[in-house]
């Protein structure tokens, strides 16, 4: 029965383990701006292109993207940009098809 359970307790440590290298790189946490980030977000006047501008007040350096919500058609996400503590950049996004930007926001994640 001693060795059954070592068994069971070696196969889940395994299990965990190869599990856990088969996490994608995106499943680091992503969340939305907070005290440490301040954004503010764009649209164009033809209402299809739409921007992230965001400055990093932490201390240390993360990486955003713009989310956007498109109309009638598929959402679309601007590029991850690394950000240095102090710094300000955007990230852009362009709806395609449908009728437009229907709303703009940032995904943040800490390095």
């Amino acid at each position: 029965m001693r060795n059954v359970r070592r068994a069971l307790t070696l196969g889940a440590a395994l299990t965990l383990a190869a599990v856990a290298q088969l996490a994608p790189a995106e499943a680091v946490v992503k969340r939305p701006p907070g005290g440490g980030e301040s954004c503010t977000y764009s649209v164009s006047a033809d209402g299809r292109d739409a921007t992230a501008v965001c400055k990093n007040n932490n201390n240390h350096p993360i990486e955003f993207r713009a989310v956007i919500i498109c109309g009638w058609t598929w959402d679309e996400t601007g590029p991850w940009v690394t950000l240095q503590p102090g710094k300000r950049k955007a990230s852009s996004g362009r709806c395609v098809g449908g009728s437009g930007v229907g709303g703009v926001s940032a995904d943040v994640r800490d390095l």
